[in-house]
């Protein structure tokens, strides 16, 4: 499954934790052509190199994308929202064959990243952050959820005011009033915010905007607090709990609320389920 905000959350502070301090000695890409042709891993696979003997200072994640800095003014970029593993190997574990990246560090340890999809694998100085487009997007000026000075109601409330779209383009994609949210999060929101997927951002009443607000801080939350969805493996491979209560897996079923039939359309490019009955 795709790696969104709360799991790239849920990674980064694991990364934080476990590789603080760690030097690199080498890093390794492995099967990156395809990816490389379509932008997502560096044309110059030689920068790469600038992360060999780099200590890492920090990992961030916005959005859904993690940023690991290293001391010596180089970065890697990780943006696996298709899908895929990053994973953690101690001493006495044997790190995977097939991968996309491996960075050994000097105690021994690894970490690997494999992508089971398309997804973004730079390294980049300091100084050419701005030129990848996923960084630029999430780490922006744009709200994030799961930062609790930024995401206030207030500014959620202005944000979807002044948008005279659909209630998934002000809240999924470029343009949105917040950074990170994507299709499977949108689904579950506006299911617990009892909300149709057709309705306007700009047509919310003040207490509907309250209810979105409450939903989408509730559903991030308890997909941090439950290890990720269920289809994600966290940095030791340990898979997520949080199954969506609104999205494909409702499939040809019945709303828990109401008893009524799931139905689906299309909308933005995608698939949307959601109960006729309790959305409005």
């Amino acid at each position: 499954m795709s790696i969104e905000l709360p799991e790239a959350h849920i990674l980064a502070k694991q990364m934080n934790a476990e590789l603080l301090g760690k030097q690199i000695q080498t890093s390794q890409l492995q099967n990156y052509e395809k990816l490389q042709r379509i932008g997502f891993v560096n044309r110059d696979i030689s920068a790469f190199t600038l992360l060999n003997g780099g200590k890492i200072e920090s990992v961030l994640s916005r959005g859904n994308v993690i940023r690991v800095k290293l001391d010596n003014g180089s970065n890697l970029i990780l943006s696996p929202e298709y899908g895929g593993k990053v994973l953690y190997h101690s001493k006495e574990k044997i790190a995977p064959a097939k991968v996309h990246l491996r960075l050994c560090f000097t105690d021994n340890t690894t970490l690997t990243v494999a992508l089971a999809g398309m997804g973004v694998i730079q390294a980049l100085k300091d100084s050419e952050l701005e030129n990848s487009y996923v960084y630029k997007r999430d780490f922006s000026t744009t709200v994030s959820p799961t930062d609790a000075t930024e995401f206030t109601f207030e500014r959620f409330s202005k944000g979807l005011s002044g948008k005279n779209v659909n209630i998934k383009a002000a809240l999924v994609g470029k343009g949105a009033v917040v950074v990170g949210l994507s299709n499977s999060a949108f689904q579950d929101i506006i299911y617990r915010a009892g909300i149709h997927p057709k309705r306007k951002a700009s047509s919310l009443t003040e207490s509907e905007q309250h209810a979105l607000y409450d939903a989408t801080k509730l559903v991030i939350n308890e997909r941090i607090n439950s290890g990720g969805k269920d289809q994600f493996t966290d940095l030791y491979g340990k898979q997520g709990n949080y199954t969506p209560q609104m999205g494909p897996n409702m499939r040809d079923k019945t709303c828990k609320k109401c008893g009524a039939k799931i139905g689906m359309l299309s909308l933005g490019g995608g698939q949307t389920y959601y109960c006729a009955t309790c959305q409005k």
